[in-house]
Protein backbone atom coordinates (compact mmCIF):
# COMPACT_ATOMS: atom_id res chain seq x y z
CA UNK A 1 0.00 0.00 0.00
CA UNK A 2 1.08 3.38 -0.57
CA UNK A 3 0.78 6.41 1.05
CA UNK A 4 0.73 10.01 -0.30
CA UNK A 5 0.93 13.03 1.85
CA UNK A 6 0.12 16.60 1.43
CA UNK A 7 0.97 19.72 3.74
CA UNK A 8 0.18 22.83 3.41
CA UNK A 9 1.06 26.46 6.34
CA UNK A 10 -0.67 29.22 5.96
CA UNK A 11 1.22 31.80 8.22
CA UNK A 12 -1.16 34.51 9.73
CA UNK A 13 1.72 37.00 11.64
CA UNK A 14 0.31 39.35 14.32
CA UNK A 15 2.72 41.92 14.20
CA UNK A 16 5.03 42.08 16.81
CA UNK A 17 3.14 39.85 19.23
CA UNK A 18 4.86 37.45 21.46
CA UNK A 19 3.47 34.41 18.68
CA UNK A 20 3.16 33.86 15.49
CA UNK A 21 0.59 31.21 14.94
CA UNK A 22 0.53 28.75 11.89
CA UNK A 23 -2.40 26.79 10.19
CA UNK A 24 -1.71 23.54 8.55
CA UNK A 25 -3.52 20.89 7.33
CA UNK A 26 -2.02 17.27 6.85
CA UNK A 27 -4.01 15.43 4.18
CA UNK A 28 -3.32 11.56 3.78
CA UNK A 29 -4.29 9.41 1.30
CA UNK A 30 -4.51 5.31 1.99
CA UNK A 31 -5.45 3.10 -0.65
CA UNK A 32 -9.17 1.98 -1.48
CA UNK A 33 -10.19 5.74 -1.66
CA UNK A 34 -10.21 6.20 2.35
CA UNK A 35 -9.09 9.71 2.64
CA UNK A 36 -7.97 11.00 6.31
CA UNK A 37 -7.87 14.92 7.44
CA UNK A 38 -6.19 16.14 10.00
CA UNK A 39 -5.60 19.65 11.71
CA UNK A 40 -2.07 20.54 12.85
CA UNK A 41 -1.99 21.60 16.26
CA UNK A 42 -0.59 25.58 16.12
CA UNK A 43 2.57 25.90 17.21
CA UNK A 44 5.25 29.17 18.23
CA UNK A 45 8.05 31.05 17.17
CA UNK A 46 10.49 33.01 19.53
CA UNK A 47 9.87 36.45 18.15
CA UNK A 48 12.39 39.34 17.45
CA UNK A 49 11.65 41.72 19.78
CA UNK A 50 13.47 45.03 19.70
CA UNK A 51 15.34 46.30 22.38
CA UNK A 52 13.44 49.78 23.68
CA UNK A 53 14.99 52.20 26.28
CA UNK A 54 13.91 52.01 29.91
CA UNK A 55 13.63 55.81 30.16
CA UNK A 56 14.15 57.74 33.23
CA UNK A 57 11.37 60.31 32.90
CA UNK A 58 8.27 58.18 31.47
CA UNK A 59 7.54 56.14 34.77
CA UNK A 60 4.57 58.54 36.06
CA UNK A 61 3.61 59.78 32.64
CA UNK A 62 -0.29 58.94 31.78
CA UNK A 63 1.60 58.23 28.45
CA UNK A 64 4.08 55.85 29.70
CA UNK A 65 2.97 52.42 27.72
CA UNK A 66 1.85 53.89 25.06
CA UNK A 67 5.37 55.76 24.80
CA UNK A 68 7.41 52.80 25.04
CA UNK A 69 5.37 50.80 22.08
CA UNK A 70 6.12 54.05 19.98
CA UNK A 71 9.25 53.69 20.30
CA UNK A 72 9.80 50.34 20.00
CA UNK A 73 7.71 50.51 16.69
CA UNK A 74 9.89 53.22 15.15
CA UNK A 75 7.44 56.17 15.22
CA UNK A 76 9.86 58.17 17.65
CA UNK A 77 13.19 58.01 19.38
CA UNK A 78 14.57 59.25 22.74
CA UNK A 79 17.61 61.02 23.84
CA UNK A 80 20.58 58.58 23.94
CA UNK A 81 22.78 61.21 25.63
CA UNK A 82 20.73 60.94 29.25
CA UNK A 83 18.45 58.09 28.37
CA UNK A 84 14.82 60.32 28.49
CA UNK A 85 12.11 60.45 26.27
CA UNK A 86 10.88 64.15 27.84
CA UNK A 87 7.53 63.60 27.34
CA UNK A 88 6.37 67.53 27.64
CA UNK A 89 9.12 69.00 25.38
CA UNK A 90 6.50 70.74 22.59
CA UNK A 91 6.71 68.57 19.11
CA UNK A 92 8.06 70.80 15.72
CA UNK A 93 6.31 70.47 12.51
CA UNK A 94 9.45 68.51 10.99
CA UNK A 95 8.87 65.79 13.79
CA UNK A 96 5.23 65.98 13.03
CA UNK A 97 5.91 64.94 9.48
CA UNK A 98 8.60 62.55 10.07
CA UNK A 99 6.14 60.85 12.42
CA UNK A 100 3.30 60.41 10.14
CA UNK A 101 5.69 59.39 7.82
CA UNK A 102 7.22 56.66 9.90
CA UNK A 103 3.58 55.54 10.76
CA UNK A 104 2.58 54.69 7.29
CA UNK A 105 5.50 53.20 6.17
CA UNK A 106 5.14 50.35 8.99
CA UNK A 107 2.08 49.75 7.20
CA UNK A 108 1.57 46.13 5.68
CA UNK A 109 1.51 47.29 1.58
CA UNK A 110 3.27 51.07 1.53
CA UNK A 111 4.64 52.56 -1.03
CA UNK A 112 6.68 55.21 0.98
CA UNK A 113 10.08 55.96 -0.64
CA UNK A 114 11.28 58.97 1.57
CA UNK A 115 13.83 58.54 4.01
CA UNK A 116 13.45 58.01 8.32
CA UNK A 117 15.30 60.43 10.62
CA UNK A 118 18.11 58.57 11.16
CA UNK A 119 17.71 57.61 7.51
CA UNK A 120 18.73 54.55 6.69
CA UNK A 121 21.94 52.93 4.87
CA UNK A 122 23.90 55.26 3.26
CA UNK A 123 22.70 55.56 -0.61
CA UNK A 124 19.27 54.56 0.17
CA UNK A 125 17.55 57.75 0.64
CA UNK A 126 15.18 59.84 -1.48
CA UNK A 127 16.84 63.30 -1.91
CA UNK A 128 15.69 66.36 -3.57
CA UNK A 129 17.31 68.72 -5.75
CA UNK A 130 15.59 71.79 -4.69
CA UNK A 131 14.09 73.21 -1.82
CA UNK A 132 10.42 72.13 -0.86
CA UNK A 133 10.14 75.70 0.48
CA UNK A 134 12.06 78.60 1.13
CA UNK A 135 13.26 78.10 4.23
CA UNK A 136 13.66 74.25 4.05
CA UNK A 137 16.97 73.85 2.55
CA UNK A 138 17.90 70.75 0.62
CA UNK A 139 20.50 69.40 2.68
CA UNK A 140 17.76 69.47 6.20
CA UNK A 141 17.24 66.19 7.63
CA UNK A 142 13.37 66.73 6.71
CA UNK A 143 13.87 67.73 3.23
CA UNK A 144 12.41 64.79 1.72
CA UNK A 145 9.85 63.96 4.15
CA UNK A 146 8.66 67.60 4.02
CA UNK A 147 8.59 67.03 0.18
CA UNK A 148 6.80 64.25 0.13
CA UNK A 149 4.18 65.68 2.61
CA UNK A 150 3.49 68.57 0.85
CA UNK A 151 3.00 66.52 -2.83
CA UNK A 152 0.99 64.53 -1.28
CA UNK A 153 -1.40 66.52 0.78
CA UNK A 154 -0.13 65.28 4.11
CA UNK A 155 0.58 68.84 5.34
CA UNK A 156 1.18 72.07 3.50
CA UNK A 157 3.30 75.64 4.42
CA UNK A 158 2.10 78.58 5.09
CA UNK A 159 0.98 81.73 1.86
CA UNK A 160 4.17 83.39 2.50
CA UNK A 161 5.86 80.19 0.72
CA UNK A 162 7.90 79.05 4.31
CA UNK A 163 7.00 75.77 5.76
CA UNK A 164 8.66 76.66 9.55
CA UNK A 165 9.38 73.15 10.06
CA UNK A 166 11.04 74.27 14.00
CA UNK A 167 7.65 75.65 14.67
CA UNK A 168 5.89 74.06 17.45
CA UNK A 169 2.72 72.10 16.28
CA UNK A 170 -0.41 73.09 18.13
CA UNK A 171 -2.50 69.99 19.09
CA UNK A 172 -5.57 70.80 16.58
CA UNK A 173 -2.80 70.54 13.79
CA UNK A 174 -1.82 67.11 14.73
CA UNK A 175 -5.40 65.96 14.69
CA UNK A 176 -5.88 67.63 10.92
CA UNK A 177 -1.94 66.41 9.62
CA UNK A 178 -3.51 62.52 11.19
CA UNK A 179 -6.74 63.03 9.46
CA UNK A 180 -4.92 63.63 6.21
CA UNK A 181 -2.88 60.73 6.58
CA UNK A 182 -6.01 58.45 7.23
CA UNK A 183 -7.05 59.60 3.98
CA UNK A 184 -4.05 59.18 2.28
CA UNK A 185 -3.56 55.69 3.66
CA UNK A 186 -7.40 54.82 2.59
CA UNK A 187 -6.30 55.94 -0.89
CA UNK A 188 -8.48 58.74 -0.75
CA UNK A 189 -11.12 57.85 0.98
CA UNK A 190 -13.85 60.22 2.75
CA UNK A 191 -15.37 59.90 6.22
CA UNK A 192 -16.59 56.52 5.70
CA UNK A 193 -12.91 55.48 7.01
CA UNK A 194 -13.81 56.85 10.27
CA UNK A 195 -17.28 55.33 10.64
CA UNK A 196 -17.92 52.40 13.10
CA UNK A 197 -14.73 52.87 15.38
CA UNK A 198 -15.92 54.61 18.41
CA UNK A 199 -18.07 56.84 19.09
CA UNK A 200 -17.38 60.41 19.17
CA UNK A 201 -16.08 62.55 21.78
CA UNK A 202 -17.96 65.80 23.41
CA UNK A 203 -15.01 67.93 23.29
CA UNK A 204 -15.68 71.23 25.66
CA UNK A 205 -13.91 74.04 23.71
CA UNK A 206 -13.76 72.90 19.97
CA UNK A 207 -17.78 74.26 19.09
CA UNK A 208 -16.21 77.18 17.15
CA UNK A 209 -12.81 76.29 16.38
CA UNK A 210 -11.62 75.78 12.60
CA UNK A 211 -10.46 72.18 12.93
CA UNK A 212 -13.57 70.94 14.69
CA UNK A 213 -14.38 68.70 12.59
CA UNK A 214 -10.91 66.86 12.54
CA UNK A 215 -10.49 66.64 16.11
CA UNK A 216 -14.10 64.95 16.24
CA UNK A 217 -13.17 62.53 13.49
CA UNK A 218 -10.36 61.38 15.19
CA UNK A 219 -11.70 61.17 18.18
CA UNK A 220 -14.36 58.48 16.78
CA UNK A 221 -10.92 56.76 15.02
CA UNK A 222 -9.71 54.42 17.85
CA UNK A 223 -9.72 57.37 20.12
CA UNK A 224 -6.57 59.12 18.19
CA UNK A 225 -8.08 62.64 19.69
CA UNK A 226 -8.64 62.66 23.36
CA UNK A 227 -8.55 65.11 26.00
CA UNK A 228 -5.82 67.06 27.65
CA UNK A 229 -3.44 64.38 29.63
CA UNK A 230 -6.33 62.22 29.39
CA UNK A 231 -8.86 63.67 31.96
CA UNK A 232 -11.86 66.26 31.35
CA UNK A 233 -13.38 66.79 28.53
CA UNK A 234 -11.39 69.82 27.05
CA UNK A 235 -9.16 68.82 23.81
CA UNK A 236 -7.15 72.49 24.18
CA UNK A 237 -6.60 72.90 20.45
CA UNK A 238 -4.61 75.61 20.91
CA UNK A 239 -1.91 74.05 23.24
CA UNK A 240 1.22 73.00 21.93
CA UNK A 241 1.58 69.09 20.67
CA UNK A 242 3.83 67.39 23.52
CA UNK A 243 5.93 64.37 22.42
CA UNK A 244 3.79 62.23 25.05
CA UNK A 245 0.88 62.74 23.30
CA UNK A 246 2.08 62.67 19.54
CA UNK A 247 3.58 59.48 19.98
CA UNK A 248 0.12 57.62 22.01
CA UNK A 249 -1.69 59.34 19.10
CA UNK A 250 0.46 58.71 16.19
CA UNK A 251 0.51 55.31 17.19
CA UNK A 252 -3.49 55.03 17.95
CA UNK A 253 -3.34 56.46 14.25
CA UNK A 254 -0.81 53.11 13.23
CA UNK A 255 -2.96 50.52 15.13
CA UNK A 256 -6.16 52.08 14.23
CA UNK A 257 -5.17 51.58 10.12
CA UNK A 258 -4.33 48.11 10.49
CA UNK A 259 -7.33 47.09 11.72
Amino acid sequence: MSTKVSIQFIMKPLLKQTFNFFLGSLTAKMGAGTTAIMLLCAFTTKPVVAQVPSFTDVDDDVYAREIQEAVQKGLIAGFTSDNTFRPTLELTREQMVSMVINALSKLPVSPLTVPHDPPPAAGNLLKVTSKPYRDVQVTRWSAAMIEWAKFNGIMQGYSDGTFRPSQTVTRAELMAVLRKAVQYAHEGGGISALINKQQAIAFSDISNHWAKKPITEMSVYCGVATPLNETGNAFSPNLGTRRNYAAAATLRLLNCLRK
